[in-house]
């Protein structure tokens, strides 16, 4: 009887040790499939993360561009501004120089006349100063037009007896060029010399 015992013991004992290690076995199994499902967990969220920055960062960088285009547009644009009001200062000081300006003066008052037609202009408006000075160039012109003090600047306005008119001033003349010459400004301020190395 006791043989029997410690053979049941044993077969017992042996029944118990494979369960034990098949249990083990399937435990390692499990707590391997797990490791591995949670790598791809965390795999999947690092490179949906590494996604999210990387969109974050191009989103980032297109509105750093545009806003220093932004800036770079509004600087050339006053930049450009800036010269034109130079120009019209440098204008303005010209009307003011009775000797440099008188040729201009004859070369606007013609331009005006002949687009009116000299014989049609019954009236040249001038600024209240240059009043004088036009008188002299539309004698010398032939013009027989009367000449009056009007809100002019730096030019003429010719009106005919029919009431058409026609304004020739450097300021208008200035503002007529300045679509033309905006962009020939903007290059020559802007220019970075790579037209030259081309």
């Amino acid at each position: 009887m006791a043989d029997l015992t410690a053979l049941l013991e044993r077969e017992a004992s042996a029944e118990i040790d494979a369960i034990l290690s098949e249990a083990r076995e399937r435990a390692s199994e499990i707590v391997a499939q797990a490791e591995r499902e949670s790598e791809a967990l965390v795999t999947t969220r690092q490179r949906g993360a590494e996604a999210q920055r990387e969109a974050t960062l191009v989103r980032a960088q297109s509105a750093a561009q545009l806003q220093a285009s932004a800036l770079t547009l509004r600087a050339q644009h006053e930049a450009v501004e800036s010269v034109f009001e130079a120009a019209g200062e440098r204008l303005a000081a010209l009307a003011g120089d009775p000797k440099a300006y008188e040729p201009v003066l004859t070369s606007l008052l013609e331009e005006a006349a002949a687009a009116l037609g000299a014989d049609a202009v019954s009236e040249v408006e001038v600024a209240k100063r240059d009043v004088r000075l036009a008188n002299k160039i539309a004698k010398a012109e032939g013009l027989t037009a009367q000449v009056v003090a009007g809100p002019v600047s730096g030019g003429v306005r010719v009106t005919s007896g029919r009431g058409s008119s026609v304004e020739n001033t450097l300021g208008v003349r200035l503002e007529a060029l300045r679509g033309e010459l905006a962009s020939s400004v903007a290059q020559l301020l802007f220019d970075d010399g790579d037209d030259a190395e081309a």
